[in-house]
């Protein structure tokens, strides 16, 4: 029970989603989100680049295959984090098993 001068906290919407691994997981699946939609335009982005003048057009293919290696690692770190999130949830949501 409350103290009845406690400050009431009003949480809008399911309380599940509120959870820090919710968020958590939540922003993982944006960032590969942003990730994905990266990948399928850093080609197009290379070109604006050269066609701005900001990279010279004999780099372009380097610089290219530059976007899809940070890309690359960049899904892998957010991949591996989501695996480590969901792996720490499930073995919280497991009771103990207790040895017999």
């Amino acid at each position: 029970m409350q103290h009845p001068k406690a400050p009431q906290v009003i949480r809008l919407g399911h309380p599940s989603r509120l959870t820090p691994d919710t968020l958590e997981v939540t922003l993982l699946v944006l960032g590969h989100l942003v990730v994905f939609f990266l990948s399928l335009a850093h080609d197009e982005i290379t070109a604006e680049l050269v066609e701005d003048g900001w990279l010279m057009a004999s780099l372009s293919e380097r610089f290219e295959i530059l976007i899809g290696l940070v890309l690359f690692l960049c899904w892998s770190a957010l991949l591996l984090r989501l695996v480590h999130v969901l792996r720490r949830v499930r073995e919280d949501a497991l009771p103990e098993q207790s040895d017999s």
